[in-house]
């Protein structure tokens, strides 16, 4: 009895695991597909980027944040502006 419990508990634990793995993984690839988005819009609208302003958007972790980040480089009338918006949110 005690015996078909413990494999009951690790095939739960398994579970809980690949849930977990999944769930993180999701958020990874929802904010790397954000910071692309932003990255390319970016560079469509107002050409190579410098590294500062790509860095940072690579070491974002928060999809809220890059997703209004977004939103401002939508509105930006120059780099230099969506720079400032940028780094008024950081």
């Amino acid at each position: 009895m005690l015996e078909e419990r413990a494999a009951q508990w690790k095939d739960d634990y398994i579970r809980q695991g690949v849930l977990i793995g999944e769930t993180r993984g999701e958020a990874r690839g929802e904010i790397r597909g954000i910071a692309l988005a932003l990255q390319d819009l970016l560079e469509a609208r107002f050409g190579l980027l410098p590294p500062s302003v790509t860095s940072c958007i690579a070491s974002s972790s928060d999809a809220t944040a890059l997703r209004k980040l977004t939103l401002a480089a939508y509105h930006a009338e120059t780099l230099q502006d969506f720079m400032d918006q940028m780094q008024k949110r950081q």
